[in-house]
C-alpha cells in the first residue's frame, strides 16, 4: 500500500513539474522530463497530452500529434488531448479532424468547435451542415472570412434576405468589389431588382469594369424591361473594354432575344474588329446570319469559328447545341446533316441531330430518321445511356410503350442520374396501374430534382463569388 502511494506521488510530482515548465515555456525541458517520467510510467495519459503540448510549442507538429493520440488510446475522452489533438488536425487539414470536434461536443458545448465544424461542412459544400454550426457558434462565427461564408451558404440554400443581409453588413465595414458583386447577384436572384441596379452601377463605372457585373447589371435591367437601359450599359462597357468578348456576345445575344438582330450583327462585327481570333464572337455571329436566313454567311462564320477554336469544340455539333439553345432547331438540324454527311460514324453528331430531331414538332419522315440513327447507335454501344434516353423518348412520342419501357428502363440502369428519364418511366409505370413502381421512381425524381438545383446554382450563368481560400482559425 505504500509503495502504491508512493508512485501516485511520484507521477504527481512529474506531472506537476512538467506542466510547470510549460507554463514558464521552458519545452525543452518539459520534454526531456516528460520521456524520463514515461519510461517509468508509460501508460500515464496525461504525462502523454503535457508531451504533445510541450511539442506544439516547439513547432513539432506531427511528433505533437502523435502524442495526443496516445493519450487517446489510454483515455479516449481526456479533454487536453482531445482539444490538443482537435487543434492540430484542423490545422493539418487531417481527415480524422470532424471525429475528433464532434468527441469535443459530446463533452460539452464549445463555440469554438462549432465554428471549427462550420468550416469543414463548408470546405465539404455542406451549406446546411455549416449554417447549422456557424449559428450554434454565435460571436465565435463573427469574423469576416466566416461571415462571407455564411453569406455565400445562405445563397446556396436560397435564404436571399439572410444572405443579402450579411452581404450588406460586410460590405458596410469594407467596399470590396467582390462582396458587392455577391450582394447585387443576391438582390437579382431575390427579384429585389431596383436594390440591385443601385448595387451594381459603381461596379460598371470602374475605368474597367468587370464583365460579369456588368452582364448582371443589363439583365436586372432587361428583367424590368428597360431594354435602352440594358443596351447603354454594355456599350459603355464595351467602349472600356473593347477586348472582352463576353460584353459582345452578352449585347448580341440581347439583340437576339428582342428580335434585334440586325443590330446584333452590327455589334458582333464591332467585336470581331477588336478580337479578331475570338471564336467565341465568330459563333455568335454564325448563329445571327442563320437567324436572319443568311445561310451563306453563317456558313462563313462557323467556319471561321471552328479554325479558330478546334480544341474548345466550336465545330458543327457545338455550334448546333448553341443555336438548339437559343431556339434555332431548324438551322441546327440543317448543320448537323450536313456534318453528319462528312462524318457518318460519328456518335456525337448522331445523338445531338436526334435530340434536335426531337426537340420539334417533327414530321413522320423526321421521327424516322431519329429512330434509324438511335437504333443505329444502341446497336453499336449498347451502353450508351443517352441513346437509350432518347430512343424511350422517341418510342413514348410514337406510342410505342413496350419499347418506350426497355428503353427507359435501360437508360436508367446505365445512368441513375438521368432525371428526365426517371420521371417517363414513373409516368409510363403509373399508366400502366404499376403504382409501387411509380411511387419508388417518384421518391428518386425529387432528390434528382434537388441535386439539379444545386448543380443550378453552381453552374448558374452569374456566379457568386466564394469567400477567399483561408480557413479560420481556431
Amino acid at each position: 500500500m505504500l509503495m502504491l502511494v508512493a508512485t501516485g506521488l511520484v507521477r504527481a510530482q512529474s506531472f506537476e513539474e512538467v506542466r510547470d515548465l510549460i507554463r514558464r515555456g521552458a519545452f525543452d525541458q518539459a520534454l526531456k522530463l516528460c520521456d524520463a517520467s514515461l519510461r517509468k510510467q508509460p501508460r500515464d495519459y496525461r504525462l502523454e497530452a503535457l508531451k504533445g503540448i510541450a511539442l506544439q510549442g516547439l513547432s513539432r507538429d506531427q511528433e505533437s500529434l502523435a502524442a495526443f493520440r496516445r493519450a487517446l488510446v489510454l483515455k479516449p475522452d481526456f479533454l487536453p488531448a482531445l482539444q490538443g489533438a482537435a487543434e492540430l488536425e484542423y490545422r493539418l487539414r487531417d481527415p480524422r479532424c470532424r471525429q475528433r470536434l464532434e468527441a469535443l461536443l459530446r463533452i460539452r458545448p464549445d463555440p469554438v468547435v462549432h465554428a471549427m465544424l462550420g468550416a469543414l461542412a463548408f470546405e465539404e459544400s455542406d451549406c446546411a451542415a455549416s449554417l447549422r454550426h456557424y449559428d450554434a457558434a454565435g460571436e465565435a462565427a463573427n469574423d469576416p472570412l466566416i461571415r462571407w461564408q455564411r453569406a455565400g451558404c445562405s445563397f446556396q440554400l436560397e435564404q436571399w434576405e439572410r444572405a443579402e443581409t450579411l452581404f450588406a453588413g460586410l460590405l458596410a465595414v469594407r467596399d470590396d468589389d467582390r462582396l458587392r458583386h455577391n450582394l447585387g447577384l443576391t438582390q437579382f436572384r431575390a427579384k429585389r431588382y431596383r436594390e440591385a441596379i443601385a448595387t451594381l452601377v459603381p461596379l460598371a463605372e470602374r475605368p474597367l469594369p468587370d464583365p460579369d457585373s456588368v452582364s448582371l447589371l443589363a439583365a436586372t435591367h432587361d428583367a424590368l424591361r428597360e431594354l435602352p437601359e440594358a443596351f447603354e450599359v454594355l456599350k459603355r462597357a464595351i467602349n472600356r473594354r473593347p477586348d472582352s468578348e463576353r460584353l459582345y456576345a452578352e449585347l448580341a445575344n440581347l439583340c437576339l432575344e428582342r428580335s434585334a438582330v440586325e443590330l446584333g450583327i452590327e455589334v458582333l462585327e464591332v467585336g470581331l474588329r477588336n478580337n479578331p481570333a475570338s471564336a467565341r464572337i465568330q459563333t455568335m455571329l454564325g448563329v445571327l446570319h442563320a437567324r436572319s436566313g443568311r445561310m451563306d454567311l453563317a456558313e462563313s462564320a462557323f467556319r471561321q469559328a471552328g479554325n479558330l477554336g478546334p480544341e474548345k469544340a466550336f465545330g458543327r455539333v457545338g455550334l448546333a447545341v448553341a443555336m438548339m439553345e437559343m431556339g434555332a432547331v431548324d438551322e441546327a438540324i440543317t448543320q448537323l446533316r450536313e456534318q453528319a454527311k462528312l462524318s457518318p460514324d460519328d456518335r456525337q453528331v448522331g445523338l445531338t441531330l436526334a435530340q434536335a430531331l426531337l426537340q420539334k414538332d417533327s414530321s413522320t419522315a423526321e421521327l424516322g430518321e431519329a429512330r434509324r440513327i438511335l437504333h443505329r447507335l444502341t446497336t453499336a454501344e449498347p451502353k450508351n445511356a443517352r441513346a437509350w434516353s432518347l430512343l424511350g423518348k422517341l418510342s413514348l412520342r410514337l406510342k410505342q410503350i413496350n419499347s418506350a419501357l426497355q428503353a427507359l428502363e435501360t437508360a436508367i440502369s446505365l445512368d441513375p442520374s438521368d432525371r428526365n428519364s426517371t420521371y417517363q418511366l414513373m409516368t409510363v409505370y403509373r399508366k400502366q396501374g404499376r403504382l409501387k413502381e411509380a411511387s419508388a421512381l417518384q421518391t428518386r425524381v425529387a432528390r434528382l430534382l434537388d441535386e439539379e438545383r444545386e448543380a443550378d446554382v453552381e453552374n448558374a450563368r452569374y456566379r457568386l463569388i466564394r469567400a477567399p481560400e483561408s480557413r479560420p482559425g481556431k
